[in-house]
């Protein structure tokens, strides 16, 4: 596939996508856990606010450095003219934004190897996206910020204190905001130290996998408590 099929493709449309296929596994699964990476945790959050209304207490939530701001210390300092770009005709169209070092990656080796494919047009991974693309994440990233305190997912955070896109400010404010006045802790944050953005092939990759296991497994504990306690109950 080639970044250009993104070009024409809107963020409501990537939140249909999504929202579809939960209503598919949900015909088929009492519990319907949703993990998401970068822009995916993005989806995955605002997905999981719509169904906090009918949330049954046993889906969790898993975001993976989730881009709320797009303020990580390798981003270039005049980012923000993007914005007028935005409201010009046409032009976002054929502004491409190239993948570049350190392509969110800590590990040097990893890096070279990425860079290598790059090079040799391996279609690994897209090496640029359309500013239409951006533009989109853009309005994806206001959309999660409202209403974010109608989460009622257990969720956990894990992102890296280094990461170059988004600073631990997104994973920080997240928490905080549906954490707020809650006697509950409803979001957990793991916080990572030797890694950039992609957590998830990283230095600490095993940490992550491990973090997700022993959050689900200690939520499924409490879910086989509670039906318990609900049993004796009634």
């Amino acid at each position: 596939m080639s970044p250009e099929i993104l070009k024409d493709v809107n963020c409501d449309e990537w939140l249909s996508a999504v929202r579809s296929e939960i209503v598919r596994l949900r015909e088929q699964f009492a519990i319907v856990h949703i993990v998401g990476m970068c822009m995916g945790a993005l989806l995955a959050l605002e997905i999981a606010k719509e169904l906090s209304v009918e949330h049954n207490g046993q889906d969790c939530l898993i975001l993976l450095a989730p881009p709320i701001f797009l303020d990580g210390w390798a981003l270039p300092k005049l980012r923000w003219l993007r914005h007028v770009a935005y409201r010009l005709p046409l032009i976002p169209r054929w502004i491409r934004i190239k993948e570049s070092e350190p392509y969110g990656v800590k590990n040097t080796r990893l890096r070279r190897i990425i860079e290598r494919k790059f090079l040799n047009a391996d279609p690994f991974h897209y090496a640029w996206v359309p500013l239409t693309a951006i533009r989109e994440l853009d309005r994806l990233r206001r959309k999660v910020r409202r209403g974010l305190q109608r989460l009622e997912h257990k969720t956990l955070i894990v992102q890296a204190l280094d990461d170059e896109l988004t600073s631990i400010e997104s994973a920080r404010h997240i928490r905080d905001v549906v954490n707020h006045g809650r006697r509950d802790t409803r979001v957990r944050l793991k916080v990572l130290t030797d890694s950039f953005h992609m957590i998830c092939i990283d230095n600490e990759n095993e940490d992550v996998a491990q973090h997700v296991v022993s959050f689900l497994q200690a939520a499924d504990r409490t879910t086989r408590s509670t039906r318990l306690a609900g049993a004796l109950v009634a």
